[in-house]
């Protein structure tokens, strides 16, 4: 297993790399951009005209102001911008995984190895953590070593950057799930990509409605993004609520998708 994990993350490893520098450009122009709307308490009051479901997927929801670290960082980054980035990385590695060499061709070449289909499964998606854990490591460095030069370090500790950066990048991973359970079972990269970006996608909407319409509130539980914005990891850290049921969802999708792949023929 250990093998197959190292080889997984040898073959992404450029990727993996250019993917960190575009993280850390990204936090970069982030912090840079912070001194121009500091204090700024025009952009406060107009942000605070907002609807309940635009406020809520911008991070501005519970008194969260723009012109503050934290309102700034949620509506900037935390609850839009990074986590559309671990998506698009998580899903994408997470197709190929299994469906995605399947299809090249590749995947056969390493089944006919005396390692079983569930633990070469296994090993891929611990890879998938382990890069997209390498991502988050950069994220917070690169936040961490920027904030103090541009104020938005004040009365915002590391340890809430590390966990709102965890939380967000938890809630990837659960569509980044869905991506590699579709591929596992049906050896098929577009269903695996459709299906968890449709996903990701309508829920991202369906948890701006929920604000709003009450017929809607009561799915919002089964809502990843529910479970990173309620919980405002930025504001309380990285809580129970926002890494327990998405990690319970990763592990049950996962669980799922061992059985069948193990069973179907290959192409």
């Amino acid at each position: 297993m250990w093998s197959v994990l190292t080889h997984a993350m040898h073959r992404r490893r450029f990727a993996l790399a250019w993917w960190a520098l575009g993280v850390a450009g990204m936090c970069g122009l982030l912090a840079a951009a912070y001194p121009t709307v500091r204090d700024n308490h025009e952009l406060d009051n107009t942000f605070a005209n907002l609807s309940p479901g635009i406020q809520t997927l911008l991070g501005l929801s519970n008194n969260n102001l723009l012109s503050s670290p934290t309102g700034y960082l949620d509506s900037q980054f935390y609850a839009n911008i990074w986590p559309l980035i671990v998506l698009v990385f998580t899903i994408g590695f997470a197709a190929w995984t299994i469906a995605g060499d399947e299809q090249a061709g590749t995947l056969e070449l390493l089944v006919a190895n005396p390692i079983s289909r569930v633990r070469i499964a296994l090993a891929r998606y611990t890879a998938l953590l382990a890069l997209t854990a390498s991502l988050v490591i950069v994220c917070v460095v690169a936040l961490s070593a920027l904030a103090p030069s541009t104020g938005l370090n004040h009365g915002l500790p590391a340890a809430r950057l590390a966990g709102a950066t965890i939380a967000a990048a938890l809630c990837a991973l659960v569509f980044a799930s869905v991506a590699f359970a579709v591929g596992a079972v049906t050896g098929s990269r577009p269903a695996a990509l459709a299906t968890s970006a449709g996903l990701a996608i309508a829920g991202y909407v369906l948890e701006g409605l929920a604000a709003q319409v009450a017929a809607l509130r009561d799915t919002r539980w089964i809502n990843p993004w529910h479970w990173l914005l309620v919980t405002d990891p930025l504001r309380h850290g990285l809580t129970t609520q926002a890494w327990l049921p998405a990690a319970g969802a990763c592990t049950v999708l996962v669980l799922v998708a061992l059985p069948p792949l193990a069973r179907r023929d290959l192409r």
